[in-house]
């Protein structure tokens, strides 16, 4: 099943950013030949919101965030199990209160509309809860697969967790 979730959120990532990048082919040609695009600009910012939160998430789930381990990684196993336990549980704290506040912003802003677009700004606003809770969803399942010291770490380093 995670086989399929992850194969999926990668396509969407990348027709999101496809989106994007002929949106903005559109907007910037059709202002040249005298037509512009009204909500070209509008539009591109939407779909590359939801592209930086996709990828966010896709960066997360194989490691890939910022990692600043010059301490940590000379401290004893069960020390680099503490630290790296407190670290996790202040990221998934943290994107918890993304979603908590994020969902109700997002529906108070539904009603306002984006520019000239006439889109929804809560579409934009929707992009951090969701992107939020894609991410927690990829924390825990590489505290599962991985273990709690070696779960922050790029795939290609590989940590034995021994208990």
């Amino acid at each position: 099943m995670w086989y399929w979730y992850d194969r999926f959120e990668a396509w969407l990532a990348v027709a999101l950013l496809g989106g994007t990048s002929l949106t903005l082919l559109a907007s910037s040609t059709a202002r040249a030949i005298g037509q512009p695009f009204a909500g070209g600009a509008e539009l591109a910012q939407l779909l590359f919101i939801w592209t930086a939160v996709l990828g966010a998430d896709i960066t997360l789930r194989h490691g890939g965030q910022v990692r600043i381990d010059a301490l940590t990684v000379r401290l004893p196993l069960p020390l680099q199990r503490l630290v790296t336990g407190l670290c996790l549980a202040l990221m998934l704290g943290f994107l918890a209160l993304l979603v908590w506040y994020g969902f109700p912003l997002a529906l108070s802003n539904w009603q306002r509309p984006m520019g000239v677009a006439g889109l929804s700004y809560g579409y934009i606003t929707l992009a951090l809860p969701v992107g939020a809770a894609l991410m927690i969803v990829s924390l825990v399942r590489r505290i599962v697969a991985k273990g709690i010291v070696a779960s922050l770490m790029p795939e290609d380093d590989v940590v034995e967790e021994t208990l």
